[in-house]
């Protein structure tokens, strides 16, 4: 029988790592996901068919100009 873990007190870190040797346990992947929303609020989320380019040029242009 395996301890469930505390998803509550990992780090991101943790978490991320745990999510990515445990991919099918979707509870995980929702505390990181719920996690990452709640430390980077204005973060976004890209789906499918998005110009992910246009938004790394976009971000790194910025961050020059900073």
């Amino acid at each position: 029988m395996s301890v469930k873990p505390d998803f509550t007190i990992m780090t991101m870190l943790q978490l991320r790592a745990y999510v990515l040797a445990h991919r099918d346990n979707e509870e995980a992947l929702q505390a990181y996901l719920d996690k990452l929303h709640s430390e980077n609020p204005t973060s976004r989320v890209y789906k499918p068919g998005d110009n992910v380019g246009d938004a790394i040029a976009e971000y790194l242009e910025n961050k020059r100009q900073s």
